[in-house]
């Protein structure tokens, strides 16, 4: 098995470059294989019966063709659209957080939580912590919480607000008209906005929707020191956040129809 001097290895490299060729067409010979992957016959042989007894192609002995198997599907189950967020988002929200020197983080929904899938605090001077990756984050207690009700689909409101009412014992009386209220607030400044409480040292967060369509695909928020978070801040922020949004949502959809577009060709 050759090894580079970087660690790589080749098999499993050139393995990966067949798999992406053979997704090209329906149906390959061996010899335009050979051709197109620019590699030695035998070694795209031998790497194609690799790939046949691990099922991920199939081959025709008959007439000498090969396709790929159905279990490549396998290898795109774990890749969702939320797993696109944080792909085509990642380097957007770190070069704003260069320009605007506070942490931003990219939030997605796990059912009636936030999690934070990406935080730029390493990058920032502002930093209230060291990251918020991997936090949980309350829909009723946090800025991208109310951010993501506030605007995702009207059903989707109404299944969140059911489980948040069956979550726990706690919540097994939520007040509904304070959180539509709540809802409403965040819909009309157009942010979710969580401030410290009084007397409290603690952190505060902006946050916007990011939005494919009427989807919601994940939630940008901005934290700052809890006394920094005042109407100045909100006011030169806001629309930084509001543009970084819609940008990574503009990219998201690319992604989303350029699949599209190419699976149809197919």
């Amino acid at each position: 098995m050759a090894r580079r001097p970087d660690g790589e290895i080749r098999s499993v490299r050139r393995a990966l470059a067949l798999l992406r060729l053979l997704n090209q067409r329906e149906v390959w010979d061996l010899h335009s294989l050979h051709e197109c992957a620019q590699l030695p016959k035998p070694t795209v042989y031998r790497l194609l019966n690799t790939l046949r007894k691990a099922g991920y192609v199939h081959s025709d002995r008959g007439t000498g063709e090969y396709r790929l198997a159905e279990r490549v599907q396998e290898l795109a189950a774990g890749y969702t659209e939320k797993s696109l967020l944080v792909e085509v988002g990642a380097p957007v929200v770190v070069n704003v957080t260069r320009r605007i020197r506070w942490p931003l983080a990219l939030g997605i929904l796990s059912e009636d939580v936030i999690v934070v899938r990406y935080s730029t605090m390493p990058e920032s001077p502002l930093a209230v912590q060291t990251t918020t990756l991997g936090h949980r984050l309350g829909l009723l207690e946090s800025a991208m919480g109310f951010a993501y009700l506030a605007f995702c689909p009207a059903a989707e409101y109404e299944i969140l607000i059911s489980l948040l009412s069956q979550a726990s014992p706690r919540r097994a009386s939520i007040d509904v008209s304070w959180i539509a209220a709540q809802v409403e607030l965040t819909r009309r400044r157009g942010y979710g906005l969580r401030l410290p409480q009084a007397g409290s040292h603690s952190s505060a967060t902006l946050a916007v929707p990011i939005k494919h369509g009427e989807e919601v695909m994940g939630i940008l928020s901005m934290t700052t020191f809890g006394r920094a978070m005042t109407k100045t801040t909100i006011a030169r922020h806001e629309p930084v956040l509001r543009e970084t949004a819609a940008t990574i949502g503009t990219r998201i959809g690319e992604h989303i129809e350029g699949q599209q577009a190419r699976i149809s060709k197919r």
